[in-house]
């Protein structure tokens, strides 16, 4: 057996973008623990979503002035 889990992504500067998709459904076992479903969850919400990093250093606090 499983159950459906809806992951909703729900900061309002990416929501308000995506208009009334801001959710994904998925399925899990029933005897999934809430940690299984939480790596889950996220691992689907950062498919929607990129992002990088950087180190900030002198040359970058020079570029916002």
């Amino acid at each position: 057996m499983s159950k459906t889990i809806r992951v909703q992504w729900e900061y309002p500067d990416f929501a308000y973008s995506l208009g009334d998709e801001n959710y994904e459904d998925f399925e899990v076992d029933d005897d999934a623990t809430e940690e299984e479903i939480k790596d889950e969850a996220a691992d689907i919400v950062f498919e929607h979503f990129g992002y990088s990093f950087w180190e900030i250093n002198k040359e970058h606090e020079n570029e916002e002035e």
